[in-house]
């Protein structure tokens, strides 16, 4: 049975970074649970090699973060199967870590590379590897915890952040987890970090974790909280609200989210299993979904550059991201982004704006595509004012022809346009040369393209 556009639409922009008119009319003559199948199809994306820099010790570790920046951005912006790297940025907002403490590039894509091949599996193992990823290791302060000095900061974020939830927990078991994961260390070996396992510091008395007594290992822990009951649970319905709250942004009900948890739970805590009951939920094509969801500066740029043909290394946006609320490998701490409404201010509303001049400039320099869409045919014939808007808007994004795109923002457009040209009087100075510039900067800042 085939599937609305609009609904696919909505489902590329929210699942991936947005699909072309014809990726939507494609995916259209399918059912909706095939599309979604297609989308967790990862096989055609290319192997994620590092960019080079990382592997040259004569480039220092900013040069290689930023490249690792941009290496991110551009897989995002041209994997076939960009849903992974959606994921991929889901998990780093879950189980983030930052850069600034972390101090080295490379441990952060050893991190980046296991929640892109891992993201969508089982949730157990995934939990299992990022303990121990050498970027967690150092970030939560995991390194020094040894017998006899328990550092708890892992061990408390283990079970609030990234598996349980807010008072799921008591103090007891932060300090029982805690000295399970004494010895989980870090080691160095030619320069690079590595996981290693001291047994001299492990902690290897009695402890009590969740009534309990046993001589608890960190992963041990990992293992009775996602396999038995009611903890496994507990863990199911927290990660199901946060997956949904993340590819929605409406909260769900408690019926929705029942729901979603057993499907989670039935699948033996599978992530793949989990987007698909999320992206085949009718709840997820509502119009309080649809319109409830702020595209974050990730998603934005992304779409930007898409719509431009730039890679990130040509447009440098990492220089305007940090103002605008998500700078990729510094998260604001260890709880992550938060989204939607978080990403809007006075500063990340100049921060986007710039971007938006300083990617339409560029475009212009280069003779890019800018004119043809707000000026003219292919045969060098004048599109009209509405036609010029809505090409804008596909180009970044929205489907007027497809999906439904605010009459206001088409009136205005439209309107701005018509006084360019000079339909309601003589042309503006800016017209015709720098007009397709000011369209496209309007059009990437209008509020149906901050949207996801």
């Amino acid at each position: 049975m085939p599937t609305p556009p609009a609904d696919v639409a909505h489902l590329l922009r929210r699942a991936t970074f947005g699909g072309t008119r014809e990726q939507v009319l494609t995916l259209a003559e399918a059912d909706l649970g095939e599309i979604v199948d297609r989308l967790l199809d990862f096989s055609a994306n290319p192997p994620d090699d590092p960019p080079t820099e990382l592997a040259d010790p004569a480039v220092p570790d900013w040069r290689r973060t930023v490249a690792l920046q941009h290496w991110w951005l551009d897989r995002m912006a041209t994997v076939p199967a960009p849903l992974q790297e959606k994921l991929t940025l889901f998990w780093h907002g879950h189980f983030a870590t930052g850069q600034d403490k972390v101090g080295d590039a490379r441990d952060m894509y050893d991190q980046n590379h296991l929640l892109r091949t891992s993201g969508a599996g089982p949730f157990e193992p995934l939990v299992q590897a990022v303990s121990i990823s050498v970027a967690m290791l150092v970030y939560l302060d995991n390194e020094p915890n040894r017998r006899g000095a328990p550092n708890e900061n892992f061990a408390r974020e283990l079970l609030e952040l990234f598996t349980l939830g807010v008072n799921q927990y008591t103090q007891e078991d932060v300090l029982a987890t805690a000295r399970a994961w004494t010895g989980h260390n870090v080691t160095r070996v030619d320069g690079r970090r590595y996981h290693r396992f001291f047994p001299e510091r492990h902690d290897d008395g009695p402890k009590r974790f969740k009534g309990e007594v046993r001589n608890w290992d960190g992963p041990e822990i990992v293992t009775r909280i996602l396999t038995v009951d009611p903890e496994r649970t507990t863990a199911a319905r927290f990660i199901a609200r946060k997956v949904w709250t993340f590819f929605a942004g409406a909260t769900p009900d408690e019926t929705l989210l029942r729901a979603l948890t057993q499907a989670f739970l039935s699948s033996g805590l599978d992530v793949s299993a989990l987007l698909r009951a999320v992206f085949t939920n009718p709840a997820f094509y509502a119009p309080v979904v649809r319109q409830g969801l702020v595209r974050s500066p990730v998603d934005w740029v992304v779409a930007c550059l898409r719509a431009t043909g730039f890679s990130a290394r040509d447009a440098n946006p990492q220089w305007w991201m940090r103002d605008m609320g998500q700078d990729l490998f510094f998260p604001p701490n260890v709880s992550g982004w938060r989204n939607n409404a978080a990403f809007l201010s006075a500063t990340a509303t100049w921060a986007r704006a710039g971007f938006a001049r300083h990617l339409t400039w560029k475009a212009w320099e280069r003779d890019r595509f800018l004119d043809d869409i707000t000026t003219r045919t292919e045969t060098g014939h004048a599109l009209s004012e509405e036609a010029a808007v809505r090409a804008a808007l596909e180009r970044f994004g929205r489907l007027p022809d497809l999906e439904p795109v605010s009459p206001r923002t088409l009136e205005v457009l439209t309107r701005w346009l018509r006084r360019q040209r000079g339909a309601e009087g003589p042309p503006r100075w800016s017209w015709p040369k720098w007009a397709p510039i000011n369209l496209a900067t309007l059009t990437m800042l209008s509020p149906d393209a901050q949207l996801a």
